[in-house]
């Protein structure tokens, strides 16, 4: 993924940048993509505080995510015969509302997108509705679950085997899970060109700090 080309380029400028202060970073490229997801969620923030944030660039797709059923009780003690439809997303992000953050939830030609809903308030009033009551409609439980995934239930499309969603998800290596059905879009946004740019300026000024810079050895051998 484009994350994993990202968290390169940065580690090759940090040791490009401390040429001559250190030549040993204490740093793994895993820690280094967490970095990176934690400096993408608070330039998103930023942006959407000020209401300057492109929500088209941010929108990924997944394309064919296959329904099974679950018990919206999630409770191990209960015997589960109240099933419903059921498939996982990765979690959305939810800076400016979590129901922002889905564009579609839906059929897989994306022709018949679903009513989508994320209290349990909201879904009381799904039944309530004059248009469109018998509509399939999907309710996301915005907690995560033990697959550190949200929930989604589906209503009144009992023969549904397969889904498309397309949203701004919280971390983009959850994707991963969806290998046969994501979009491999290597598309490098203003974001992406953000979090490389401040995380490789925080790097290089916290080990300069923190780092004594090398020096050369003048000892005279005996």
């Amino acid at each position: 993924m484009i994350y994993e080309k990202l968290t390169s380029a940065i580690f090759n400028d940090i040791q490009s940048g401390l040429r001559g202060f250190t030549s040993n970073i204490s740093m793994s490229l895993e820690q280094l993509e967490d970095d990176i997801i934690d400096e993408r969620l608070q330039i998103l923030k930023e942006y959407s505080l000020k209401g300057t944030l492109p929500k088209q660039d941010l929108l990924l797709s997944i394309n064919c995510i296959n329904v099974d059923c679950k018990s919206m009780e999630n409770c191990p003690c209960t015997n589960g015969e109240d099933i419903t439809p059921h498939f996982e997303i990765p979690q959305l992000l939810n800076d400016f509302g979590t129901e922002n953050s889905i564009e579609y939830i839906g059929s897989l030609n994306k022709q018949n997108p679903f009513l989508v809903y994320t209290t349990y308030n909201s879904l009381l009033y799904q039944k309530y509705r004059k248009r469109g009551k018998d509509k399939p409609y999907v309710f996301i439980d915005i907690t995560p679950n033990n697959n550190n995934m949200f929930d989604c239930f589906v209503f009144n499309a009992p023969m549904l085997k397969q889904v498309s969603v397309v949203g701004i998800f919280k971390d983009p290596r959850q994707l991963e899970n969806y290998d046969c059905c994501l979009d491999e879009v290597e598309n490098m946004t203003f974001v992406n060109n953000e979090i490389k740019r401040r995380l490789t300026e925080k790097k290089i000024r916290f080990y300069r700090q923190l780092t004594p810079q090398l020096q050369p050895n003048n000892q005279i051998p005996t």
